[in-house]
């Protein structure tokens, strides 16, 4: 009996170590069966895979050169349509954007929806009727001008007796014209709390005043000059009443383009601003009626001003050159140039044949060799008008409420990466440091869309006073921008709304505002390649992390650094940190400035472009770390991207990051941007922060003295 339960053991001991093996072998995955599981196959992250292999040219070391490694393959795959100057991952986005409002639009109307979505879509419709368009020519141009007085150039019974500047001036500002001076209701930037009357220099009819006044630009203006006299000659002037006339004009607008403040001189805020009553700015510039100007607009308000209202200027030295020109210019020539300034403006929804006109000085200035599809332009219209109803839309069909929860905690996550490398900073005393603190703690968040567009008593007060005409076009374009002046005007007297939203939900593009000190990121930007719900986490902060980092840091730039935490204009560092600011941003003045554009050979402009600079350099540091500490605190075993297992997540994280700014321009784009805009082209936007970044060359083993390891760096926050 004992033997039989020995051998009875020792099987069930044999059976159970077979057991055991069995059940080992069973649980042991072949190595193709683990990489399966080690990749992210949502139909996301395969996309996003494509997306980035195809763009990347292997061949280039990520240290030589990391944008051409990243975006080496782009251009060839993605060649600039001939409607566009440019062409980059933003603007594929926003394409992307475009075709879903245009389906949007073209749906039926249905008397369920709410009327201000109903009127968006009458707006397109009369937009996109072609046929109507053409029929009606020229008519609904003349009628526009006998309004504002007659174009002197094609009106030989134009009597120079009935002439008004501020009256005409005034009609302009009311279809939002900003010419000769530029004048607006907003924030009172030193006491953010109330709405104030502001003037600032007027804008120009070409994007630089030095389109006006270099002579390396004069086939830009000769095109501009020729732009203006054929629609001179098309409404009915003689060739050489045209040439003459118009030649007078632009004399004038050379004037003013010679008197304009440069960005780079229009950056310290505290010295701009200048605060007087009507009464003692006419005192000042006695040469210009400002009462009369002022008082005419605001009446189509309903609002009376007096010699007592505040107003803030901005460009006072502009201002007292401008009216001594505007003091010894004929009166003729003051109308040419207004009414040609609002007409060009208008040429847009004239018929095909008059859009053409402007062919040559849009090749010229922009590089763009066709005109932009009639859709594409009536949606954008829409879009940046009724934005809200068409945003209502955009957010019931297309917008995942989880981007809301995510965008938030990554927020919280990288605020706090802010607030962990203000402590690292070595040129601010600790006294600043936690004022620079609270300020960031402070900034309010602002994420997808804003919730009263869903009250349909909201969104239908929000566009009752605009009302279209399916026949129309023209006039409803004029109703819309009159309406857009009318809402602006009369906020004066109105506190604040710090619930108001700065842009609709759908726009791909992310914003501070430095009077109000919030952040906000609409729905529209809230997409692939930016982020995704599917992604791993390093491609959402590689993509949508640099950007939250990125608008944080617009509020300690060298503008944002200037307006404390409740969005006042206000020296709140002493003298001695502001010095070392400068000297900390003068060095990525001075890394910017020596960039060279290729398409244009010219370097880029390290002044203008210094505070997007600033934020570009913050927003990536912020959101590597923030992304590292998501790593510690969640253990952070991530899947990799199909075909990209190669790369480890960090390297990911800088992937993504540069493939959001892979793109091309047009000589002409490339000049236009060095010459006006405040953030610097795509490739630059790349290459700046990584060399600036100790982290980007230790993640990719890049030797001190490569291209993307410069010895020297440039570093503010």
């Amino acid at each position: 009996m004992r033997t039989v339960m020995i051998s009875l053991c020792i099987l069930a001991t044999g059976l159970g170590i077979s057991l055991v093996v069995i059940l080992s072998m069973k649980n042991q995955k072949d190595p193709q069966q683990l990489a399966l599981e080690n990749l992210c196959l949502t139909k996301d992250c395969v996309k996003a895979a494509a997306r980035l292999m195809d763009a990347m040219n292997t061949k280039v070391d990520p240290c030589d050169n990391f944008y051409d490694f990243a975006c080496g393959s782009w251009k060839r795959l993605n060649p600039i349509p001939e409607d566009s100057s440019s062409y980059s991952t933003f603007e594929q986005l926003r394409n992307q954007l475009q075709s879903l409002l245009k389906d949007l639009l073209e749906s039926e109307i249905s008397d369920e929806e709410n009327i201000s979505i109903q009127k968006a879509k009458i707006l397109y419709s009369s937009c996109m009727n072609k046929s109507l368009l053409e029929d009606r020519d020229l008519s609904p141009l003349r009628i526009f001008l006998d309004e504002l007085g007659g174009w002197p150039v094609v009106d030989i019974n134009w009597n120079e007796s009935n002439f008004n500047l501020y009256s005409l001036m005034s009609k302009l500002r009311l279809y939002n014209n900003n010419i000769f001076v530029y004048m607006w209701v907003s924030t009172d930037e030193k006491n953010s709390s109330t709405n104030i009357i502001q003037i600032d220099q007027g804008d120009l009819g070409m994007p630089s005043a030095d389109y006006f006044t270099s002579k390396e630009h004069e086939d830009k203006l000769n095109a501009y000059k020729k732009f203006a006299e054929n629609v001179a000659i098309t409404l009915g002037a003689t060739s050489s009443e045209a040439e003459k006339q118009i030649e007078e004009a632009i004399k004038l607008e050379i004037q003013i383009a010679n008197i304009t403040e440069p960005s780079e001189g229009r950056r310290d805020y505290e010295t701009m601003y200048k605060k007087f009553t009507i009464e003692e700015l006419t005192n000042k510039l006695p040469e210009f009626d400002w009462l009369k100007y002022l008082t005419e607009t605001f009446s189509a308000a309903n609002i009376t001003l007096t010699t007592e209202q505040p107003v803030v200027v901005y460009a006072l030295d502009f201002l007292t050159n401008l009216v001594q020109i505007l003091k010894v210019t004929p009166k003729k020539t003051l109308a040419n140039y207004l009414v040609w300034r609002i007409i060009m403006n208008r040429v847009n929804n004239l018929p095909k044949k008059y859009r053409d006109m402007k062919k040559d000085y849009h090749e010229r200035i922009f590089g763009q060799q066709s005109e932009t599809p009639r859709w594409r332009e009536c949606a954008t219209f829409v879009a940046d008008n009724l934005g809200n109803a068409i945003g209502r839309l955009f957010i019931a069909n297309y917008f995942d409420e989880e981007a809301k929860k995510s965008a938030k905690e990554m927020i919280h996550n990288i605020r706090e990466a802010f607030n962990e490398l203000l402590h690292e900073v070595e040129w601010m005393d600790s006294s600043t440091i936690e004022v620079a603190q609270e300020k960031a703690n402070a900034i309010v968040e602002r994420i997808g869309y804003p919730p009263y567009i869903l009250n349909d008593t909201v969104l239908t007060n929000m566009y009752y006073h605009v009302d279209y005409q399916a026949d129309f076009y023209f006039e409803n374009v004029l109703t819309t921008i009159r309406w857009n002046a009318m809402i602006n005007l009369k906020q004066l007297g109105q506190p604040v709304d710090n619930e108001e939203w700065l842009t609709p939900p759908a726009v791909v593009n992310a914003f501070y505002s430095s009077t109000k000190n919030e952040i906000l990121f609409p729905a529209g930007i809230l997409q692939p390649p930016f982020y995704s719900k599917g992604y791993p986490k390093f491609m959402n902060y590689g993509g949508i992390g640099m950007v939250i980092g990125h608008e944080i840091t617009h509020g300690f730039d060298d503008k944002g650094r200037q307006y404390d935490k409740d969005g006042n204009l206000k020296q709140w560092w002493d003298d001695v940190v502001i010095e070392r600011f400068k000297n900390q941003t003068q060095c990525m003045i001075e890394q910017y400035g020596n960039y060279l554009v290729p398409e244009a050979n010219m370097n880029l402009n390290g002044i203008i472009t210094q505070g997007e600079n600033i934020a570009d350099n913050g927003g990536l540091k912020q959101a590597f770390r923030a992304y590292e500490h998501w790593k510690k605190k969640t253990g952070g075993k991530e899947q990799t991207l199909p075909g990209l297992s190669s790369y480890t997540p960090e390297q990911m994280f800088f992937l993504n990051f540069a493939h959001v700014w892979c793109g091309s321009m047009r000589r002409e784009a490339a000049i236009n941007r060095i010459q006006t805009n405040h953030h610097s082209p795509g490739r630059f936007r790349v290459i700046g922060p990584l060399q600036n970044s100790p982290e980007f060359s230790q993640v990719f083993n890049c030797k001190q003295g490569s291209y993307m390891n410069p010895e020297q760096k440039c570093t503010v926050w």
